[in-house]
């Protein structure tokens, strides 16, 4: 399948975020309202579906006319941080990969399944990481993010620790902990920190 599938770096995916948040979001209060921006400032349904994950081993995945969003019920019911990202990700395909989902056509979710294995890996990778960075950069801006980072760098000295030389164990601790207030996991705090350049073990640290 011939998918055109551009390459976007990620200070262009910031550049996205940051326009999406001025105009979806100019209040900038922490945790980004997601969901209300997906139904309310999109119109977009969001659809729980029983059985997602299990039968498709995905949380999420969108309508082809970039109009539904469909989620695992489990996810959408007892996973807050999950749920939220997947608003985040799908939404990040309708913003940036609409002219790709042109070029496709799916009715169901059996169907996207097949038609996103059909595209070549390369191409694949490509939109998946982006809508995961765009996603990220959206949910975890950077501004609060480096102000909530510093808050527990703070902390942390205050106890005699440097949050530059903790090992992975302890990074997961910080990570987890920024990310409740984001309401993400620790696993994106890791991400946007590493990719903010904030600190040295989230670069080197696991991903």
């Amino acid at each position: 399948m011939g998918i055109n599938a551009p390459y976007l770096p990620y200070d262009k995916l910031r550049e996205v975020a940051n326009a999406f948040l001025s105009q979806y979001h100019p209040s900038g209060t922490i945790p980004v309202p997601i969901a209300a921006i997906v139904e309310f400032a999109f119109q977009m349904d969001v659809v729980p579906v029983p059985g997602l994950l299990e039968s498709y081993q995905i949380d999420s995945s969108i309508s082809n006319d970039l109009a539904t969003i469909y989620i695992d019920e489990f996810v959408f019911k007892k996973r807050l941080t999950r749920y939220r990202f997947s608003l985040a990700h799908e939404l990040s395909h309708k913003l940036i990969h609409a002219k790709i989902f042109q070029q496709v056509s799916f009715a169901s979710i059996a169907e996207w399944k097949e038609t996103m294995n059909s595209i070549p890996p390369r191409e694949y990778g490509w939109i998946e990481s982006q809508a995961y960075s765009l996603a990220g950069l959206i949910l975890v801006p950077s501004s609060p993010l480096l102000a909530a980072y510093r808050g527990a760098e703070d902390s942390a000295a205050a106890a005699g620790i440097s949050l530059q030389d903790i090992d992975a164990d302890a990074a997961k601790v910080v990570a987890a902990s920024i990310g409740r207030e984001f309401e993400v996991s620790g696993e994106v705090i890791r991400k946007r920190v590493r990719f903010d350049g904030i600190c040295q073990w989230a670069r080197t640290g696991p991903a």
